[in-house]
Formats: structure tokens, sequence, C-alpha cells
């Protein structure tokens, strides 16, 4: 095996091993779950999958917190954002 093959190798390696501890920080926020809504404290079914897929999940890694908002609360809190003129953008952290 020559230095590139190795190189090559160890780089796949180190790889493998940061993604596998990405995943376990992930899982270990899931943990941190609730099972209500943050503004209104209606109940949130993790094993319902229509709740899954229409509730919102904001999760701070650095701040170690997982906050779940129902459909009527986000889409209230982003009405209110958009009459003061902030952006609503959901894809930026």
């Amino acid at each position: 095996m020559n230095r590139k093959q190795r190189r090559a190798r160890d780089k796949t390696i180190l790889k493998s091993k940061k993604k596998k501890t990405d995943v376990e920080q992930k899982l270990s926020l899931f943990g941190l779950l609730p099972d209500d809504c943050f503004i209104c404290h209606k109940g949130f079914d993790k094993t319902n999958k229509e709740m899954v897929s229409t509730w919102n999940v904001i999760v701070r890694e650095e701040e170690k917190s997982v906050k779940v908002y129902c459909p009527t609360c986000w889409d209230r809190a982003k009405n209110i954002l958009n009459d003061f003129g902030v952006s609503t953008d959901e894809r930026k952290s």
C-alpha cells in the first residue's frame, strides 16, 4: 500500500468516525423533545405521523434545547413577524 492509498484510507476512516459522532449528538437531543407545544401547551404525540410532519421543531445545539410548536402557534408567530417586517426564512439557523 503506497502513501497515497494510506492517506485516502485514513481520510475515509476519519470521516466515518465524525459522522457517527454527529448522529450520536442528534440522537441525544431527541431525548429532550418535549411532549407539548412551547406556547399553548397542546399535547404533542411523537408517534403520530401527522403531528410529526406538521408541527415545527426548533433545535439549538449550543444551548442544548429543543422546542416544539403547533401549526397554529407557528403561523401566528410568522404573521406577527411579517407585521413587523422581519424576515421569516425558515431555513436560516
